[in-house]
């Protein structure tokens, strides 16, 4: 083997052959269906670091359970981010210089454009995903966009038109007025800024006070409303007033409405409602009926219902002059500086506006046809109790604390609007046929059919997979939210909806096995996959899904491209390898939690790969060179061998609980165990005892595969120097054995260890120098003929001249106690007594210190009545042990 492991030279090949072995693709294996699919990464640039960690953990379960002989398929895929890679391309072309794609290009030429820019992006990031090592089935590569895709698109959204489960509705919705299209509520990135609430009257001879941080929407109010129980307004509820001129524009018919969602003890008690431009009062008018009143269009600016001194006018002008005239006419009795919590489109970065709009919507309350439930229902059944009550098809959410969430979502979920005003994307599969007159009006412009729809629908549509057919059918310009195809993403990719061939060789895949997501898009996709499945197919999208939290800078900052601080997967590869980047991407994090990267956690990463090579160079060149090769089992031998035995069952444990940085870091993890137990303790001792060569073998093959999952390229390159015939990726895994009580052997060699670890200390303490050999006095008591028999390995780990076994304490000696043996050091001409007794002192207090912590536990009957026997009984034994070592202590300080 080379003395150093060089990625570069090796991780290429190592891809190639796994690509050429077949068993990516699950048609060339046997056993249970295993599903994993990628959650498709967005087509608006390269992978960052986020993605780094996501397709780490795909792997390591794919090749954890293809290597418990399971039939695994990792299916990956691009998603075409209908919003997102549009606003990205519009930017672009922005900075460039073109004030307004839209309108310089064209519909089908920014198309165009788009589409180049998507097809660029999805090559780097396929490239990327590879490079990390993912062992993707190349050969079922997906895109939300594609033609299969688009198909099941299209057979979903009909479906659920026929079940009147999508439905065209002039309802309140989210515009971003710099993006012109609509944003669902989970696309608004909610901020906090400055404002002013302004307390007014409508007139002087109204009752009721208001406040508002928008005095510009107050032109489109129809009610206040206030708390039925609350004693100071029920006499009003009911009531209606008509207000003259209200702003010095618009007559105004306010009702008095009883709501309980209103506070009492908020502001004055009593909101205005204005139901044209909040989402809470357009359902106070669904319940009431006060009716709506659009003040602001689609352009940020007022409308005629807002009266002549204002059409035309920005929000900001029409704000200020409201004001202006609610302090002329001595109504506005109060302001006040506040933060106001404003949603924000999370691609465009505007501030929303709540407008009134014909959208196509998804009724999640509605009851589904033959079904007696709602999407809604549905949604939350799966995750409370399992589908149709089913346990075993129950999504289990990992960290548990995130079903809670989704829950509280679940329980505030509105109808889903699922229409955009864009270009890139799914279009609506709807068509209607138009009067000769309009078709030649609106068949080459987009923008003005559109309008015409938002007031108008066609007396005949059409709503299926083609178009129909005769003449002056037009389809419907606007495009689906991009998470409608994402929730469609488990089966879609499986041939649902477009194969109906493979949808029946694959159909052992759904619902697939596992999930991975970031706790950011619960709702935007985990919610909608679930929603998709279980209307579509009666059954969960997958069993487990398992949350992870985002990846931050050193500082604890998202990456992006305004503070420069984004890292390319790519580079940190070229320079530390894949396994490295892998491996840095999982230490340190647990589940749902941010995790922080940095260039530290990549040195020790590298570090620890080349520790591996390292252990595997030695232990195979010493098997060819070493003078001393035995077969008989050493003390040493059995220990390794009993702590491999852990570190399988610790290893396995952590992985089907889908923790994943506890595999490796974790007591008796695999750090643990490759660091400490195999290279600091096993391989040193088998420099003096020599080397086993089946016990070796078995270590090194076994270490291997339980590190593949994690380090797939230089674990690959190990076994193939070990001349094994087939590919580690598809070498059985080690079974685990059933808990992890370790037997006396562990203790025997503890005992080794422990005073090996006195030794050392004691001279590090006295400042002895590394090579120098010296003598040691154990006072073993029973274990004098145990220790005796590993002498020559305490001698050759403590640096040792001469180990002699006396009960007699050897004067002027610097002394410890190991696993309660005597450890004497004699150093009459190196010692300062003076200090090893102050040593000394310290010492015993630090013991008196802990032994008074145990003894205060075991005397507290709530903590020896309601914790396990066994942990009581581990709490005793450490007092015993800590006593003896007292007893000893003060011994050696006479």
């Amino acid at each position: 083997m080379d003395k150093a492991y060089e990625a570069k030279k090796f991780e290429s090949d190592i891809y190639a052959a796994w690509e050429a072995s077949g068993f990516f693709n699950p048609d060339n294996l046997t056993g249970e269906p295993y599903a994993i699919m990628m959650p498709p990464p967005n087509v608006t640039g390269i992978l960052h670091l986020g993605h780094a960690l996501e397709n780490t953990l795909m792997d390591v379960m794919a090749r954890y359970q293809r290597m418990q002989g399971k039939k695994v398929l990792l299916l990956s895929g691009t998603d075409h981010a209908a919003v997102a890679t549009q606003a990205r391309v519009e930017n672009d072309l922005v900075e460039q210089g073109i004030k307004n794609p839209r309108q310089h290009f064209g519909r089908e030429e920014l198309l165009k454009k788009i589409r180049e820019y998507a097809e660029e992006s999805k090559a780097t990031i396929l490239t990327q995903i590879k490079k990390i090592g993912t062992s993707a089935d190349w050969s079922r590569l997906a895109y939300t966009f594609d033609e299969e895709r688009s198909r099941a698109v299209n057979t979903a959204f009909q479906k659920m038109y026929q079940d009147g489960l999508v439905y065209s509705g002039y309802r309140a919705v989210n515009w971003s007025i710099k993006g012109q299209s609509t944003c669902s509520d989970d696309e608004l990135k909610y901020i906090e800024r400055p404002a002013k609430l302004y307390t007014f009257k409508y007139s002087k001879d109204f009752p009721i006070s208001i406040a508002t941080t928008r005095p510009e929407t107050k032109l489109g109010d129809t009610a206040v409303a206030v708390n039925p129980k609350d004693e100071r307004y029920k006499k009003y509820i009911g009531k209606k007033y008509s207000i003259k001129q209200f702003g010095g524009a618009v007559d105004l018919i306010i009702k008095i409405i009883g709501d309980e969602t209103v506070d009492p003890g908020f502001g004055t008690g009593a909101v205005g409602v204005t139901p044209a431009h909040s989402m809470v009062d357009f359902e106070m008018n669904e319940k009431h009926d006060i009716g709506c009143i659009q003040v602001i269009d689609r352009y940020g600016r007022m409308t005629s219902f807002a009266g002549k001194a204002y059409e035309g006018q920005t929000v900001d002008e029409a704000h200020n002059k409201v004001v202006d005239w609610l302090q002329n006419n001595n109504l506005l009795e109060d302001v006040k500086d506040t933060i106001q919590n404003v949603g924000t489109s999370d691609r465009f970065g505007d501030v929303v506006e709540v407008l009134l709009m014909t959208q196509w919507f998804v009724a999640v309350n509605k009851e589904i046809p033959g079904r007696g439930k709602s999407l809604k229902y549905l949604m939350r059944e799966v995750v409370v109790s399992g589908h149709t009550g089913d346990a075993a098809q129950r999504v289990k959410i990992n960290p548990e604390r995130f079903e809670k969430v989704y829950l509280q979502w679940i329980d505030h979920l509105r109808d889903w609007c699922i229409s955009r005003q864009i270009w890139w994307g799914h279009q609506i599969p709807v068509w209607y046929e138009l009067k000769p007159e309009e078709y030649q009006k609106y068949k080459d412009d987009s923008e003005a059919f559109r309008n015409f729809l938002n007031f108008t629908r066609p007396a005949t549509l059409a709503v299926g997979l083609e178009k129909p057919s005769g003449d002056n059918w037009l389809q419907d310009p606007d495009t689906l939210d991009t998470w409608f195809s994402s929730g469609l993403w488990t089966f879609s990719t499986l041939g649902w909806g477009s194969n109906e061939r493979m949808w029946k060789k694959m159909r052992a895949f759904h619902p697939t096995s596992w999930m991975q997501m970031g706790h950011e898009i619960i709702f935007f996709w985990m919610a909608r996959m679930i929603l998709m499945s279980t209307y579509l197919l009666d059954e969960i999208p997958f069993h487990d899904v398992y949350i992870h939290g985002m990846v931050r800078d050193e500082q604890g900052r998202k990456f992006s491209k305004s503070l420069k601080n984004g890292i390319d997967p790519l580079e940190v590869i070229e320079k530390y390898g894949a396994d490295a980047l892998r491996l840095s991407s999982i230490i340190g994090t647990s589940p749902g939690a941010d995790s922080r990267f940095y260039y530290e956690k990549l040195d020790g990463a590298r570090n620890f790969v080349n520790k591996l090579w390292n252990i595997a160079r030695y232990i195979l060149d010493s098997q060819k060179t070493a003078e001393k090769t035995r077969k008989q089992l050493t003390l040493a031998d059995s220990w390794i061998l009993e702590r491999l035995e852990a570190t399988i069952y610790m290893v396995n444990r952590c992985l089907e609980e889908y923790d994943f940085a506890s595999a490796m870091d974790a007591t008796f993890g695999l750090r643990e165990f490759m660091w400490d137990d195999l290279a600091d303790w096993y391989l040193e001792i088998s420099k003096v005892e020599g080397i086993n060569v089946d016990v070796s073998n078995k270590i090194l093959e076994t270490l291997l595969k339980l590190l593949h999952p994690f380090l797939p390229f230089v674990t690959e390159v190990i076994w193939k120097e070990m001349k094994k015939p087939n590919l580690l990726m598809v070498a059985d895994w080690p079974n685990r054995g059933e808990s992890l009580n370790l037997s006396q052997i562990n203790v025997d060699f503890s005992l080794v260890k422990e005073i090996i670890t006195a030794v050392r200390s004691l001279r590090a303490d006295k400042g002895v120098e590394p090579a120098k050999k010296i003598k040691a006095v154990v006072n073993a008591g029973k274990q004098k003929k145990f220790l005796a028999e590993q002498a020559e390995i305490i001698k050759a780990l403590a640096r040792l001249s001469d180990l002699e076994f006396s009960a007699t304490k050897p004067a002027q000696a610097a002394a410890a106690v190991a696993g309660g043996v005597e450890v004497y050091l004699p150093l009459a001409e190196l010692l300062d007594i003076g200090k090893e007794k102050e040593r000394l002192q310290k010492e015993i207090a630090e013991i008196e210190r802990y032994r008074d912590s145990l003894s205060g536990k075991l005397v507290n009957k709530e903590f020896t009545a309601k914790a396990p026997k066994a942990v009581v009984a581990a709490e005793q034994a450490k007092l015993t042990e800590a006593e003896a070592k007292l007893k000893k202590l003060r011994e050696q300080l006479i």
